[in-house]
């Protein structure tokens, strides 16, 4: 779901750049070069986050004329180039891809087949992980090279996996899970068991997982994974996806109670798992256990949430517990969030730096941090926010439910 008017002001966006087009140009007589800032402009309207989304277009001489090349991940992107170049009379080859392609990808939907799949920056296990998604979550599967997919997750986030992290789903195949009886795992770590004696496991699992629901007996559930294993998982350990409700979850306590869980777990770069988080990481997992799917990273998660006016002086004096305080820098009057925590009340706060732990904005605490204190950039609460982009109940999303 997008935010209220975004897909207004994309119109309006991209009129403005025909109606620039049209005043200062002659028809037919645009240089290929001056077309490639009118391209970039529609790219900036329709992806204006890389993370998020593929616009990679371009417009070349060809042997034979005109060519439009290159690929997105928007369709009304590239409606929006075909549009102006059709405009100004261009006569071009339409080589621009929408993806997923659909002659490439014939199960374009997938479930990550293991407890804490690792997303990377490009197709190669030495490129720099970017994120994780844990398993039974649902992904779009964009592009395929070789033995890697690129992925989106429910969050929007692009990065590479392992195909056999992922089991590919057809459409219908996918319907079928989104409409199953499923069990959401609640406690940090565990196992899942070949048998209900519960001797031999065949994975582990972590908080936030998400399995097929196929039995319930003496207090154990019998469990199908992603890739057709069958499993089984003791009933104290999940709740059924479905009682997930934000109105029971959503909460400064269940917020407080779920952060202090983790505390100690190690910081790791692109981690959103028990296994290890970043900073945003942190805060995207404990708000999805409770319910609500967070934007992936803190300058994403920023932009975000009830904006709070807050002064340095005195930062703590209108927070409530669960909001998140964002720390950065700022350049040229513009601030730049690198980092992000939750308030939890009495000037302290929550947040993954080294390991999770706990500072206070408080200088006369012994766990006062001054470097946090000093770049302290502003509140986003998410309690009581308008649900849309960036703030999405997990059983509001189509890709769950």
């Amino acid at each position: 779901m997008r935010r209220k008017g975004d897909r207004a002001l994309k119109i309006v966006f991209v009129l403005q750049i025909f109606l620039i087009v049209a005043a200062g140009c002659k028809k037919h007589t645009m240089a290929i070069s001056n077309y490639k800032s009118e391209i970039d402009s529609i790219g900036i309207v329709w992806v204006p986050d890389l993370r998020e989304g593929i616009f990679d277009a371009e417009l070349v001489q060809g042997a034979s004329g005109m060519i439009l090349k290159g690929e997105t991940t928007v369709p009304e992107a590239k409606a929006a180039i075909t549009a102006l170049l059709d405009h100004e009379g261009v006569h071009f080859t339409d080589s621009l891809r929408v993806l997923p392609d659909t002659s490439e990808i014939n199960k374009p939907w997938g479930l990550v087949n293991v407890s804490v799949c690792n997303l990377r920056f490009s197709s190669s296990y030495e490129a720099e992980m970017v994120s994780q998604a844990l398993m039974g979550t649902p992904v779009r599967i964009v592009k395929i090279d070789g033995g890697w997919l690129l992925v989106q997750t429910p969050d929007m986030y692009l990065g590479w996996v392992d195909s056999d992290a992922i089991a590919a789903k057809t459409g219908s195949e996918q319907d079928s899970w989104k409409t199953s009886s499923r069990l959401f795992y609640t406690r940090k770590t565990g196992d899942i068991y070949a048998d209900r004696l519960m001797v031999k496991t065949i994975s582990d699992i972590v908080a936030g997982c998400i399995l097929e629901v196929t039995g319930t007996q003496k207090g154990i559930f019998e469990v199908k994974l992603p890739d057709g294993r069958m499993g089984f998982i003791p009933g104290d350990k999940a709740i059924l996806l479905e009682d997930l409700k934000v109105v029971d979850y959503l909460n400064e306590t269940t917020l407080e109670s779920t952060a202090g869980s983790f505390m100690g777990i190690p910081y790791l770069w692109g981690g959103t798992s028990s296994k290890g988080f970043d900073c945003s990481g942190f805060m995207k997992t404990v708000y999805f256990l409770n319910g609500i799917i967070l934007d992936r990273d803190a300058s994403q998660q920023f932009q975000n949430g009830i904006r709070l006016r807050t002064r340095r002086e005195s930062i703590t004096d209108s927070l409530k517990k669960g909001d998140l305080l964002f720390f950065g820098s700022s350049r040229r009057g513009r601030p730049r969030a690198s980092h992000v925590g939750m308030y939890i009340g009495d000037t302290e706060f929550i947040h993954c730096s080294g390991m999770v732990r706990i500072n206070s904005l408080d200088s006369t605490r012994a766990n006062f941090s001054r470097f946090r204190r000093d770049s302290f950039l502003g509140v986003r609460r998410i309690i009581g926010a308008e649900f849309g982009k960036g703030i999405r109940p997990l059983l509001n999303h189509d890709w769950y439910i």
